[in-house]
C-alpha cells in the first residue's frame, strides 16, 4: 500500500482534496500544523469512503522542523505514492509593506517547505513512479508586476519554475510533476463581493481543484508533466 501525502489537509481545500481522492480509492496521509481534530474528522471521513487514512503532526515554519518532519513521516510512511504540496500561507500586502519576517516566512512555507518535502520522498516516489501536484495560483505564469500580494505571487511562481524543474530531473525516473492553479474560490479571503464581475460569473469551488488533481494522479495522465493547470474560470484571461 502507497500512500499520498496532502498537506494542510485538515480544513479548506485541503479536506476537500483529501476526500476526492479518498473517492479514487487513493490511502491518504493528512498533514496539519494545530488543527489535530479536524484532520482527525477527515482522516475519519476518508475511512468511511473506504480507504486507509492517517494523521500526521508537521511545522513547516523553519527549515529545521520541516526537516524533523519530513524524517518522521518517511519513518512512518515509507511508502508514498504521491506527495500534493496544499501548503501555502497568504498576505495581501505589496512589496514595501511587507515585514522582512513575514516576506521570509512565505518562502519557507509557499517554497522551502515543498522543496525540502520533495527531495525527501523522492526515493519512494521513483519507486512507486508517483507523482508531485503542487497547488498554485492563477496568474503565475504570466511575466506582470504584482503590488497586491507581492511576497505571495513571487512565492508561487518560484514554485512553478521549481515544479518545473523537478518534472525535468525526475522524467527519466518516471516521476511527474505539475501544478495546479486555482482562482478565486467561494473560500478565498479576499473574494470580490460580486461575484457576478468574474468572467463565468461565479467563483470556483475546491470540488473543483480536487478533480484536476484527480485528473492528473490517474494513471491515463501518465504523459503529464511540468505543466501548470489553471483553474481559474477565466481569471487573468483579459
Amino acid at each position: 500500500m502507497a500512500w499520498v501525502l496532502i498537506t494542510g489537509g485538515a480544513k479548506r481545500l485541503g479536506a476537500e482534496l483529501c476526500y476526492g481522492l479518498a473517492e479514487k480509492g487513493y490511502s491518504i496521509a493528512v498533514h496539519y500544523n494545530t488543527s489535530q481534530l479536524e484532520a482527525l474528522a477527515v482522516a475519519e471521513k476518508c475511512r468511511l469512503l473506504g480507504v486507509q487514512a492517517g494523521t500526521i503532526q508537521g511545522d513547516f515554519s523553519t527549515v529545521e522542523s520541516t526537516i524533523e518532519f519530513a524524517e518522521r513521516y518517511v519513518r512512518l510512511y515509507p511508502h508514498t505514492q504521491a506527495l500534493v504540496n496544499n501548503v501555502g500561507n497568504y498576505l495581501i500586502k505589496s512589496a514595501l509593506e511587507t515585514e522582512a519576517e513575514e516576506w521570509t516566512g512565505l518562502f519557507q512555507s509557499n517554497l522551502h517547505a515543498p522543496f525540502i518535502l520533495s527531495k525527501a520522498l523522492a526515493p519512494s516516489l521513483v519507486r512507486h513512479c508517483g507523482q508531485i501536484i503542487n497547488i498554485g495560483m492563477s496568474g503565475i505564469d504570466k511575466q506582470g508586476a504584482h503590488v497586491y500580494s507581492a511576497a505571495y505571487m513571487i512565492t508561487k511562481g518560484a514554485l512553478l519554475m521549481l515544479t518545473r524543474s523537478l518534472a525535468l530531473e525526475l522524467a527519466p525516473h518516471g516521476v511527474r510533476v505539475n501544478m495546479v492553479s486555482p482562482g478565486y474560490l467561494d473560500i478565498a479571503v479576499d473574494l470580490p463581493e460580486d461575484c457576478s464581475k468574474l468572467p463565468m460569473r461565479r467563483a470556483g469551488q475546491c470540488r473543483e481543484i480536487s478533480r484536476v488533481v484527480s485528473f492528473l494522479l490517474d494513471p491515463a495522465s501518465q504523459y503529464i508533466t511540468g505543466q501548470n493547470i489553471e483553474v481559474a474560470g477565466g481569471v487573468g484571461l483579459s
